[in-house]
């Protein structure tokens, strides 16, 4: 084993006994799947007796809960975090708040396929973790719409899930499922989308 590596190991063992359980259950379901991971995988990942796990999580749909809930919370926090360094504008805050999910998912490129997993798994918690996230978006649009920088003909609800599914499909495509980064050049396509529409040119005046 490397320096690095050592290093690396000796990190993950001072941290708490639970957040350990959590890093490795999220890894192997989202390596595994859920069916394939088992307590004894996800104990071993983590450098623990099985039985220690127990004194944490009572089964392996509770830890499953737990990994997809520690998404959703570490996702919001993220963005939270990037729309305090962003501007005030509408746009700003859109390229913080994809750039935060997008840098995210190259980070951890298995936690959109745990979510959809988590569909058939726990449909209430499937459910759960969209509405967390379409809420923080509909009163971010809602601020917006009073600042006069979205129409407010439209419902903020529409649009937050609007964005939930640019923002899935868009990262499922470039970060998913070649493991990388969301380029550059897709992020500015995705913005100017979202200011522009997608209008019918007009016909020229040819008079």
């Amino acid at each position: 084993m490397t320096v690095a590596a050592s290093r690396r190991a000796a990190a993950g063992r001072a941290r708490p006994p639970a957040q350990r359980l959590l890093t490795a259950a999220e890894e192997l379901f989202g390596e595994l799947s859920y069916r394939r991971t088992t307590v004894a995988r996800i104990c071993a990942r983590a450098g623990m007796a099985t039985g220690s796990f127990y004194a944490h999580f009572g089964s392996k749909a509770e830890v499953f809960a737990a990994v997809v809930r520690q998404l959703n919370a570490d996702l919001r926090k993220a963005m939270a975090a990037a729309i305090e360094q962003a501007g005030d504008s509408q746009r700003d805050l859109e390229r913080a708040c994809f750039g935060a999910f997008f840098d995210m998912l190259s980070q951890r490129p298995w936690m959109d396929r745990i979510v959809r997993e988590s569909e058939f798994i726990d449909p209430g918690l499937y459910r759960e973790y969209y509405e967390h996230l379409a809420r923080g978006y509909a009163r971010g649009v809602r601020r917006a719409q009073l600042a006069g920088d979205v129409d407010a003909r439209y419902d903020p609800e529409v649009i937050a899930y609007i964005y939930t599914g640019i923002g899935n499909f868009v990262g499922m495509r470039w970060a998913d499922w070649t493991g990388g980064q969301v380029p550059q050049d897709v992020r500015d396509d995705l913005l100017e989308v979202l200011r522009r529409g997608l209008p019918p040119p007009q016909p020229r005046d040819v008079s």
